[in-house]
């Protein structure tokens, strides 16, 4: 008789989230059913798991607690541009429509958090409806650690840095898909000169957030979640198909921009989305994206002063990894007296990690100061090599040079040969 009793509450125990795994094992059965939608009730936790953010949670050595802290200074300059987006990020939700909503100070501690744990990101436009579509579906905590995978996992590291260079990046990538894979639409665009990242740019900064309907999003971010960014373009691509035989009717440009601009909030049905997304673009793989995102990084880096030479060759790319924030916590007394003259090995890792990152952006910051000097003085390009040169040779009389050219005066030749002298001291550190 006990024995019967005690099985409901077995049951009950065994059937609650903490047995569950933090992360799911990776299944064509667990992606079919994904697809086919996750029951609501299940939402919040299996968006946790699926995209690795309780994981994340739980090994991340600072808790949210210590981020939102850190975080709560309202003279930062990402402070006061969160402010001012607050109220218009999702204005007709009762939660976040005025300044006392449910809603307002946990998207207000969600943004400077993230602001503050990713100062390559900062505050970006469209990170804001993103977090509160989450807060929609789960907590306030988890809904940070959710964006935190968002931005340093599921998506490239610059794609909403100050230069949106990653998302600049996948607008060209998603040109050379439908070049290959609708060939008419790709006709359509070019014969009418549109420019279709004017209309898809938002859709990849905001996950389809605020451009579908709240049903149809949730549809989109179950998969998401499991498959990652390989699904915006799988999506894009579907959503183009179901428009390709309409935009052929159209006559104007007007019209097909019009009529492509309404394509999201037009998708009733996700499953016939889905299908055509598969139909369209099932064959893609993660490394095909990645091999284009590669080369029109390099381009584009190129056309803004980041790269000089041939981008094809040139291997240079923005940081592959977002650089974190840690809170700096001080060692106990015990620690002092016993590890005084012994460096942690982690805090010394990350400490050569950034110092290479900084090294990185300086590099780029002074090839860019390089490039502008000569776009000046067009006739300096002949003669001046903004190819750095690190053999032992090159550098035996740096400092020499460096005095030389300073004292020659502030002429754009002298300018760009001490920035060189910097450029090529860079990595020889």
């Amino acid at each position: 008789g006990n024995d019967q009793l005690m099985t409901p509450n077995k049951e009950a125990t065994e059937l609650t989230w903490e047995n569950v795994d933090v992360m799911l094992p990776r299944t064509e059965k667990l992606r079919s059913m994904v697809r086919e939608g996750i029951p609501h009730s299940l939402r919040a936790q299996m968006w946790m798991r699926l995209s690795g953010a309780l994981a994340k949670k739980q090994k991340s050595e600072t808790s949210y607690h210590d981020i939102v802290k850190a975080s709560g200074n309202d003279q930062l300059m990402t402070s006061k541009q969160i402010e001012k987006d607050l109220l218009r990020i999702l204005p007709t939700n009762a939660c976040f429509s005025n300044p006392h909503g449910t809603g307002i100070p946990r998207l207000r501690r969600i943004l400077r958090g993230i602001a503050w744990l990713f100062p390559d990101i900062g505050y970006c436009q469209g990170t804001g409806v993103i977090a509160a579509c989450l807060l929609l579906f789960m907590e306030e905590e988890n809904a940070f650690w959710m964006m935190a995978t968002i931005v340093e996992d599921l998506l490239p590291a610059s794609y909403y840095s100050s230069t949106l260079l990653g998302i600049q990046a996948d607008q060209r990538v998603m040109q050379t898909l439908i070049a290959n894979y609708l060939t008419s639409v790709d006709e359509t665009l070019k014969k009418h000169d549109i420019e279709l990242s004017l209309i898809t740019l938002h859709w990849f900064l905001t996950l389809f957030a605020n451009v579908v309907h709240m049903k149809i999003l949730v549809r989109i971010w179950d998969w998401f979640f499991y498959d990652g960014s390989i699904v915006l373009f799988q999506l894009t691509l579907g959503m183009l198909k179901l428009k390709e035989n309409d935009l052929q009717n159209l006559e104007n440009s007007a019209q097909i921009f019009n009529s492509l601009s309404d394509i999201p909030g037009e998708v009733d049905d996700v499953q016939i989305l889905f299908h055509q997304a598969l139909e369209v673009g099932g064959s893609l793989s993660q490394t095909v994206i990645d091999t284009h995102r590669r080369r029109h990084l390099a381009y584009l880096m190129a056309d803004q002063g980041g790269l000089v030479g041939n981008p094809e060759a040139v291997p240079n790319l923005p940081k592959q990894h977002l650089a974190r924030r840690q809170v700096r916590k001080s060692k106990s007394i015990l620690e002092t007296l016993l590890f005084r003259g012994e460096p942690d090995s982690v805090e010394l890792k990350n400490k050569n990690i950034r110092q290479t990152e900084i090294l990185v952006d300086l590099r780029e910051a002074i090839l860019k100061v390089a490039r502008h000097f000569i776009t000046i003085e067009p006739k300096l390009a002949a003669h001046i090599q903004l190819t750095a040169n690190y053999s032992t040779d090159s550098h035996a009389k740096d400092h020499e040079n460096f005095i030389k050219e300073r004292n020659n005066g502030p002429a754009p030749e002298s300018l760009i040969r001490n920035i060189l002298y910097l450029n090529s001291n860079c990595y020889y550190i």
